[in-house]
């Protein structure tokens, strides 16, 4: 039987879907953006499917039988550009776009280098981003809506492969007038009857606990928050302190006002950040192209494993 769509209609389908907006989709795939409205129809209209819901606030939502389509159409044109690939001998190619995932967190760190460093190296692709928290990075791994993900080494599960690139230590962030603004490094037994600022992301808050945890003592949590510039507002205006553990250490908050960074007391285990990607992509060119641009990028940044 002969296949009703064409592989072009996939490709637009499947940029469509992982970016979650028609404009996007056709900047992404360097086509127009009636042409990528028009596959999607085509699609639908063959099959007589819903793909997306469409909502010109939030742009394409997947329906269910869209998310079950992604799934096989991703196979089904990740297995035509292999025959591709095969069939002219180009056993070392690189995807045209690479989509990446990166934990929020380390995302305005990272993000920048890694692209700049791959866009310099590979001009004839592009690495595309999408933040994310954990939970949704490992999700969007397995459902192949992002080929490879930057976070840290943790909750990830024994189907997926981690490659460390390096380290960053936990550290204290304490208002400026805090008592111990000056001192070489915090014992978090001195600052546990302070009130605490908790970034409580998935996964992230549980590794900041666990460092409670290893000093034996408990933190008297006055607030939390999912965002680090949040976390970093509220200690500079002498709301709490906070404990971080992210690459950079400035001393200043979105809206200018400055706080302490302290070093923490005592061995304390650092954080992992690394490369996340299912078995068959580790193993793939493209990944190796973006590995050998993020050790690079990120070399000075993190400490070594």
């Amino acid at each position: 039987m002969e296949p009703r769509f064409t592989l072009r209609q996939i490709r637009y389908f499947l940029a469509a879907a992982r970016a979650g907006s028609v404009n996007q989709a056709a900047f992404d795939v360097n086509i127009s953006a009636p042409s990528i409205s028009a596959a999607i129809s085509q699609i639908e209209e063959q099959y007589n499917i819903q793909l997306f819901v469409r909502h010109h606030s939030h742009g394409l939502l997947m329906t269910e039988d869209g998310k079950a389509f992604f799934a096989v159409a991703k196979a089904f044109y990740d297995h035509a550009e292999q025959l591709e690939s095969d069939a002219q001998g180009m056993g070392k190619t690189i995807s045209s776009i690479v989509n990446a995932g990166c934990f929020v967190t380390l995302a305005p760190v990272i993000i920048p280098l890694i692209a700049t460093g791959f866009a310099k190296t590979y001009a004839e692709s592009r690495l595309s981003f999408v933040e994310g928290h954990q939970a949704w990075l490992l999700g969007a791994l397995r459902d192949g809506i992002v080929q490879i993900a930057f976070t840290y080494k943790f909750g990830m599960g024994r189907d997926l492969m981690f490659e460390p690139l390096g380290e960053v230590e936990p550290y204290c962030v304490l208002p400026k007038t805090h008592r111990l603004a000056a001192a070489d490094r915090i014992d978090l037994k001195e600052i546990s009857d302070d009130p605490m600022i908790l970034l409580d992301l998935p996964k992230s808050g549980e590794y900041y606990l666990s460092l409670f945890d290893i000093a034996q003592i408990s933190p008297k949590i006055a607030h939390r928050t999912t965002t680090p510039e949040v976390a970093r507002v509220m200690v500079a205006h002498g709301l709490g302190y906070t404990i971080l553990a992210m690459p950079t250490r400035h001393p200043f908050a979105i809206d200018g006002s400055e706080f302490a960074v302290r070093p923490l007391a005592g061995d304390l285990p650092n954080l992992c950040v690394g490369m996340l990607a299912t078995a068959e992509t580790a193993s793939s060119h493209t990944y190796d192209c973006v590995r050998k641009v993020a050790k690079t990028a990120l070399s000075s940044l993190l400490l070594p494993v």
